[in-house]
C-alpha cells in the first residue's frame, strides 16, 4: 500500500508523537483571567488550555473561557499566553456554548466549546504561535489508534507543559463527546487543550474533563465548531458568517505556509508527508492543502442544504448524521474520503472541486480564484496515471455545461421584494404542495401528565418524501418557557440543514391542545436575536384534536377534501366569533361542518375578550385543518376592524393555503420592523395540519421510564 506525496510506506522508526508534538506545542495557549489590572510579577494562575485554529482565533472549552462565573456581568475577556509573548494578551470570547454554567454548578453540558479572538494580532512568523491542522472529516469516532493530548499542569506550585497518550474508547451521547481511555491521567490544566490523531496528523477534539469518579476523560469533537451561529441576514461577505470566516483563515494560512519555500519552518503538511498520510487514489497531503486553500478563496456554499445535495450526489447517499451537518467546502470534501477505494474516489474529489468552482454564490467571487481551482482540476486529472480518458472528457463537458447554466442564471434579474404598502397579490410567496409533504423542521413537545412543569421534546428534519431524520431529543425539560440550550442547538441545526437564501425552512410545532396557546414563534435562538416567527414560517399542529375519539370516515374525507380545495387556490376567511367589534357565539357544530370547503375559520376573540375557552377545539373537531386565531394579548385594542380587514387581505392575497405560512412570516417580520400595515397581526397564529400525515404521539420514543 502506498501513501503520501512521495509514495512508499511509513519509514520505520518514525514516531508520530515526536513529529507532531513541536507543532502542537507551538499552537497551544494558556488561558488566564482578564489581563486588565495585573500587578507586576507573575500573572494569575491559568484556568486551562486552548489552541490556535487560525491567526487570532483560539478554540477552548466554554468552562475554561468563561471561568467559574460563566462570564456573567459582561466579563467576556480573557488573558492568553503562548509562544512569542512575555505577558498575557487580551482576548474576547466571541462564542461559547453553553453561555453560562449549569444551575448549581458542576459538569458543563456538551459541546462545552468557546472561540476566543485576540484583540491584538499575535507576533508573525516563526517567533509567533503556530496553528493546528483541524480535521475536515465528519465522524463519530475518528480513530481506533492512539491519540495524544496537550496542555499544561501544575507541578509543585509552578505550571509546566503537559502531554500524554491515550485512546478513544467510544462516544457518549449524541453531542460529539468522545470517551477517552484510562491509559494516562488528565490533570485539570489540560482542559481546553487539543486532542491529536497521531495516525493522520490532525486535531480531532478538545479535551473537556476527567470523568467524575471514573478512569479516563472526555473530549469534544472539533466537528462541533460547526455550531457557530449562522448569519442573521443574507451573507454578503465572508465576515457575515463566523464559521466560514474562521475556516477560511485556517485553510488560507496552511496553504500559504505550504507554498512558502523560503521558510525553513516545519509545517503541518510536512509532518503529514513524513507520517505518510494519504488515501490511495485520492489526495496526498500536499494536494489536499493546496485544494483546501483554493476552496477557501471562493465564497462559501450558498447554503448547507445545497452543499448537502451536492455531496449526496457524489457519495450516492445523503448526510443523515446527528452531528452538525457540513457547512463549508472543506467539510464537504471531508465526506468524500474513504468513499470508495482507488480511482473512483479521485473522480469524486475532482467533480467536487469542479462544482465548487462553478457553483452559485451567496455573494460575488473572484473569477481568478475560480480559474485557479479549475486549473488545479485539469492539472490533477492530467497527471493521474490511472484516470481514464473518459473521466477527463466528462470533467471538461461538465465544466462547460455548468458555466453556461450559471451564466443563464445571472442574466435573470432577481425580483425585488416589494415594500409593505403594496398589494398582497404582488408578494412572491412560496407555496406548499397539495400533492406531497414539503420539507420542514419539526418540533414535537409532549408535556408530562404525571409531572407538572416537565416536558419531552424532539426535533426532526422532514424531507420532501416525508422521511424524518432525528436531530436531537430530550426528556424532562423544565417548562415550557424559554427553550433550553440543547433545544436551541437542535433547532439551529434543523434550520441550517433546510434553509435556502431568502427561503427559510418552515417550522412545524406539534403540541397537544393544552399547549396550542403557547407562543413558540416568540422563542429566540440567541438572547438578542430575532424571534423564530420573524425569521421563518412557524405553524402549529395539534397532536390530540379529538381526545378519546377518532374521526369517522365521513369526517376524514371532509378534512381531505377541504385541504385539497384550500390548496387549489380558493380561500374564504370566515370570522366566527366576532361581528362589528362585538363578541358572538360560535356557530353550532352542524353549521361549522356544513360551511363551504374553501372556508378558512378565523377566531378573533380570546377567553379574556369574550371568546369561548374551547372555541379552537370545536372548530378543529368540525373538520378544519387550516385555522387562524389570535393568541391572548395583554394590552388589546377593543377595536377589531384593522384585524378583520388585515386577515381578509392576507388570506385573499395569499391565494391558497400553501402560501399562508409564508404570509404570516412576512407579517411578523414586517411588524417587528415597525410596519403600521402589519401591526394588526400581533399574536396571530396559524394551525396548519396536513390530514394525510399520520397522527403524532403514537410512537414510543417519549415513553416514560
Amino acid at each position: 500500500m502506498t501513501w503520501g506525496d512521495a509514495g512508499g510506506a511509513r519509514p520505520a522508526g518514525v514516531d508520530p508523537f515526536e513529529t507532531l508534538a513541536p507543532l502542537v506545542a507551538a499552537a497551544t495557549v494558556r488561558i488566564h483571567p482578564p489581563p486588565t489590572g495585573y500587578a507586576e510579577g507573575e500573572p494569575p494562575p491559568p484556568r486551562g488550555s486552548g489552541f490556535f485554529v487560525a491567526p487570532e482565533w483560539v478554540l477552548t472549552c466554554a468552562h475554561v473561557a468563561l471561568g467559574g462565573d460563566g462570564g456573567r456581568e459582561g466579563r467576556r475577556e480573557v488573558g492568553l499566553t503562548f509562544r512569542g509573548v512575555d505577558r498575557p494578551v487580551a482576548g474576547r470570547v466571541e462564542w461559547a456554548e453553553p453561555e453560562e454554567p449549569p444551575p448549581g454548578g458542576g459538569f458543563w453540558p456538551a459541546p462545552d466549546l468557546a472561540l476566543v479572538r485576540l484583540l491584538d494580532p499575535p507576533p508573525p512568523g516563526p517567533e509567533g504561535p503556530g496553528c493546528v491542522w483541524l480535521t475536515e472529516r465528519t465522524a463519530r469516532v475518528f480513530t481506533r489508534e492512539e491519540v495524544a493530548f496537550f496542555g499544561f499542569a501544575e507541578v509543585a506550585g509552578s505550571f509546566v507543559d503537559m502531554s500524554g497518550r491515550c485512546t478513544i474508547k467510544g462516544q457518549m451521547g449524541a453531542d460529539g463527546l468522545l470517551r477517552l481511555g484510562n491509559e494516562d491521567e488528565f490533570p485539570a490544566g489540560v482542559s481546553g487543550g487539543p486532542l491529536v490523531d497521531l495516525e493522520r496528523g490532525e486535531v480531532i477534539g478538545v479535551l473537556k474533563a476527567r470523568r467524575d469518579g471514573r478512569d479516563g476523560g472526555l473530549a469534544t469533537s472539533v466537528v462541533q465548531l460547526r455550531r457557530l451561529p449562522d448569519a442573521v441576514g443574507p451573507v454578503g461577505a465572508l465576515a457575515d458568517d463566523g464559521y466560514q470566516r474562521v475556516v477560511h483563515a485556517h485553510d488560507t494560512l496552511h496553504a500559504e505556509r505550504h507554498r512558502d519555500v523560503d521558510s525553513g519552518e516545519t509545517t503541518w503538511t510536512d509532518a503529514q508527508i513524513e507520517l505518510s498520510v494519504g488515501v490511495p487514489g485520492a489526495l496526498s497531503p500536499g494536494q489536499r492543502v493546496e485544494l483546501l486553500g483554493l476552496l477557501a478563496d471562493l465564497p462559501p456554499p450558498v447554503s448547507t442544504k445545497r452543499l448537502g445535495e451536492l455531496v449526496a450526489e457524489l457519495r450516492g447517499r445523503p448526510y443523515e448524521g446527528t452531528l452538525p451537518a457540513p457547512r463549508g467546502w472543506r467539510d464537504g470534501l471531508g465526506l468524500l474520503y474513504d468513499l470508495r477505494r482507488g480511482v473512483t474516489e479521485l473522480e469524486a474529489v475532482l467533480h467536487y472541486a469542479l462544482r465548487a468552482a462553478t457553483d452559485e454564490r451567496p455573494f460575488p467571487g473572484s473569477a481568478r480564484a475560480e480559474e485557479r481551482l479549475l486549473d488545479w482540476v485539469r492539472r490533477l486529472a492530467a497527471q493521474a496515471p490511472g484516470l481514464p480518458r473518459r473521466v477527463r472528457i466528462g470533467l471538461r463537458e461538465e465544466q462547460d455545461e455548468r458555466l453556461r447554466h450559471r451564466a443563464a442564471l445571472l442574466r435573470r434579474r432577481p425580483r425585488p421584494e416589494p415594500p409593505w404598502d403594496m398589494e398582497w397579490e404582488l408578494l412572491d410567496l412560496p407555496a406548499e404542495r397539495a400533492d406531497g409533504v414539503d420539507a420542514h423542521a419539526l418540533l414535537e413537545i409532549t408535556p408530562h401528565g404525571w409531572e407538572r412543569g416537565r416536558y419531552d421534546w424532539r426535533v426532526c428534519v422532514v424531507r420532501g418524501d416525508g422521511q424524518l431524520t432525528a436531530i436531537a431529543e430530550d426528556s424532562r425539560a423544565v417548562g415550557p418557557g424559554d427553550p433550553p440550550g440543547p433545544l436551541r442547538a437542535a433547532l439551529a441545526e434543523a434550520f441550517r440543514r433546510g434553509d435556502e437564501p431568502r427561503s427559510p425552512v418552515p417550522l412545524h410545532v406539534a403540541v397537544p391542545y393544552s399547549l396550542l396557546g403557547f407562543p413558540v414563534e416568540r422563542w429566540r435562538l440567541t438572547h438578542d436575536g430575532p424571534t423564530l416567527g420573524e425569521r421563518r414560517p412557524v405553524v402549529v399542529r395539534c397532536t390530540d384534536p379529538a381526545p378519546g375519539a377518532e374521526d369517522s370516515e365521513e369526517m376524514r374525507a371532509l378534512r381531505l377534501d377541504r385541504w385539497t380545495e384550500l390548496h387549489m387556490g380558493r380561500m374564504t376567511p370566515d370570522i366566527l366569533d366576532c361581528h362589528a367589534g362585538c363578541a358572538r357565539s360560535l356557530p353550532k357544530q352542524t353549521e361549522l361542518i356544513g360551511r363551504d370547503q374553501a372556508t378558512v375559520p378565523v377566531l378573533c376573540r380570546t377567553p379574556a375578550s369574550g371568546g369561548e375557552p374551547a372555541a379552537l377545539h370545536r372548530v378543529m373537531a368540525s373538520g378544519y385543518n387550516v385555522i387562524l386565531w389570535r393568541r391572548e394579548i395583554a394590552e388589546r385594542d377593543p377595536e377589531c376592524e384593522d384585524f378583520h380587514q388585515g386577515v381578509a387581505g392576507a388570506v385573499g392575497g395569499a391565494g391558497q393555503a400553501g402560501r399562508l405560512p409564508a404570509a404570516l412570516w412576512r407579517l411578523r417580520e414586517a411588524a417587528a420592523g415597525g410596519s403600521d400595515e402589519a401591526g394588526w397581526s400581533a399574536q396571530l397564529a396559524l394551525l396548519y395540519a396536513d390530514p394525510r400525515v399520520p397522527p403524532l404521539g403514537e410512537d414510543d420514543f417519549l415513553e416514560a421510564p
